[in-house]
């Protein structure tokens, strides 16, 4: 019993290690086998429930946590205030089939560090898996789209005063870190140093007197910026 406890171990080292909270048979059933095809994550459990998910997560409280937006106990709010009770930001990815802006901008003010909708490709999911295992945030190609929608259409209502507060390159970092690029991709992409958006990444958070890269992704989704 112990040397099958030890090859288990061996087997999931360097995995990471996913929780599952899911209602519905058929997406749960759907996550197993995308979750266990995989040699990059290990299914830790799948549940029903938001209460069945943080009786498991308190016993594996660095396991990413997949979570249904239809479970039918506890909205993200609360889910997020018992998870945070084991963890200080806990990875939780939220899936959902809402493509509303206002669905997404409450689950990114409860805390989670991942949003895709559930017509994503098995590849997004498990990308967005490793980058928040990571302590980054990840969001599908839906969710990245309505967040570049929606700071376009904010920064098109801003004064003239407001619009010159941001420069053109600023506008670019911020659309490339709404999509959940890195500085050293972002460097890449716009063929400049890594440093160089570092400094962009912390003129932006000085001028717009944020403190970090959500409440930066909450900007881009504010209705009314000042």
């Amino acid at each position: 019993m112990i040397q099958v406890k030890t090859d288990l171990q061996a087997i999931t080292m360097g995995k990471v290690h996913v929780l599952v909270a899911e209602s519905f048979d058929i997406y749960r059933h759907g996550l197993e086998s995308i979750l266990n095809s995989s040699n990059k994550v290990h299914l830790e459990y799948v549940c029903k429930s938001g209460n069945e998910l943080i009786k498991y997560f308190r016993r594996k409280p660095t396991s990413v946590c997949l979570v249904s937006s239809g479970i039918p106990d506890m909205n993200i709010h609360d889910l997020m205030m018992e998870l945070e009770k084991a963890i200080e930001e806990p990875p939780v990815i939220v899936l959902t089939h809402s493509t509303e802006l206002t669905h997404l901008n409450q689950s990114l003010k409860a805390g989670v560090k991942g949003y895709l909708t559930k017509n994503s490709p098995s590849e997004e999911l498990i990308d967005a898996i490793l980058e928040v295992s990571q302590g980054r945030q990840a969001f599908g190609k839906s969710a990245s789209q309505l967040m570049i929608g929606k700071y376009a259409d904010s920064a098109k209502k801003l004064p003239s005063k407001g619009k010159k507060l941001i420069t053109k390159r600023e506008r670019e970092i911020v659309k490339l870190i709404v999509q959940g690029y890195t500085s050293a991709e972002i460097a890449n992409l716009l063929y400049i140093s890594t440093r160089t958006v570092e400094t962009h990444r912390a003129n932006l958070m000085n001028k717009l007197e944020l403190k970090n890269t959500a409440a930066l992704v909450r900007y881009a989704m504010e209705q009314d910026l000042s």
